[in-house]
C-alpha cells in the first residue's frame, strides 16, 4: 500500500487521533483515577515505544545517523508526552500540548513524506504514522482526562526546557555537520526546508561564526512563533481544564 496525499486514508489518517481521544474519553467517564493513570501510563510507553522502535530501526539499517538522535519536534514529543503521562508531570504534559501537539498535527496533515515509501507496511512509515498519533492523543487525554491544575511554575518549567532544547538543536544544526558531514534541520532552524518560510530566510543572509552558521532573523522569528503559540495554548489548557472541572461539579 502506497501513501497517496488528500486519498480517503489520508483524510481517515488525520481524523484518526481525534476518534481515538474522544472513545478514550467517553469510556474514561467511568473510570476511577487509579484506572486513568494505568491508561496513560499505557499510552506513554507505547509512544516512547514507537520511538525507539524508530531508532533502533534506523540504527540497523544506516548505523549512527542524524536521524537516530532524538531532536527534532516530534521525535521530543513521543518521548515527553510518554514521560508526563507515565510519571504524572503537569509541566512535561504541558510541554507536549503547548509544544508538540500542533506540529505533530500537522506533519500529519502535510504527510507528504509518507509517499516517498514504496509501502506503508514498513516500521519507518508505521511509526511515524503512529508516532504523530500517539503525541496528539497523549496530548488531549492528559488535559481532558487527568485535568491537572497547572501553575505558573509549570508553565516556567516546560518554557525553559523548550528553551534549553531550541538552543541544543541551534548548536547541534552546525556542530553535526562538521563533526560527521551531516544534514541536520533540528527545530527547522538551520534552513527553511520542511516549512512554507523560505522568505522569512532570505530576507537576511546567514551568519558564520568559525564552525557555528545561524540566521539570526529567521531563527529568532521562528522562536518568536513558537513561543507566541505556546503561551496562547497554555491559556487554551487552562481554560479547558476549568471548563471541564464547572461540567463536573454541576
Amino acid at each position: 500500500m502506497q501513501f497517496k496525499m488528500w486519498s480517503i486514508w489520508h483524510i481517515l489518517y488525520i481524523m484518526s487521533p481525534f476518534i481515538m481521544f474522544y472513545i478514550l474519553y467517553i469510556l474514561s467517564k467511568k473510570w476511577s483515577n487509579k484506572t486513568k493513570h494505568i491508561v496513560g501510563y499505557i499510552l506513554g510507553g507505547i509512544s516512547i515505544l514507537i520511538l525507539v522502535v524508530r531508532n533502533l530501526d534506523i540504527y540497523v539499517r544506516t548505523g549512527w545517523d542524524v536521524e537516530v538522535i532524538p531532536l527534532q519536534v516530534c521525535h521530543i514529543g513521543s518521548l515527553v508526552a510518554g514521560l508526563a503521562l507515565i510519571f504524572k508531570k503537569k509541566w512535561l504534559l504541558l510541554t507536549t500540548f503547548c509544544f508538540n501537539m500542533i506540529p505533530a498535527f500537522l506533519a500529519m496533515v502535510f504527510a507528504d513524506s509518507l509517499a516517498n515509501y514504496d509501502t506503508l507496511w514498513k516500521i519507518r512509515p508505521q511509526t511515524y504514522v503512529w508516532g504523530h498519533i500517539f503525541i496528539v492523543v497523549c496530548a488531549l487525554y492528559g488535559i481532558f482526562t487527568c485535568r491537572p491544575k497547572f501553575e505558573k511554575k509549570d508553565f516556567y518549567q516546560s518554557l525553559v526546557l523548550v528553551g534549553i532544547i531550541a538552543i541544543l538543536a541551534i548548536i547541534c544544526n552546525s556542530l553535526f555537520r562538521i563533526l560527521w558531514l551531516w544534514e541536520p534541520n533540528y527545530f527547522y532552524l538551520f534552513n527553511y526546508k520542511g516549512t512554507p518560510l523560505k522568505f522569512l530566510y532570505q530576507v537576511v543572509p546567514s551568519s558564520v561564526y568559525g564552525w557555528f552558521e545561524i540566521n539570526w532573523f529567521y531563527t529568532l522569528t521562528l522562536l518568536a512563533v513558537f513561543v507566541g503559540v505556546f503561551i496562547g495554548m497554555y491559556f487554551l489548557a487552562k481554560w479547558i481544564v476549568k471548563k471541564i472541572d464547572a461540567v463536573h461539579d454541576i
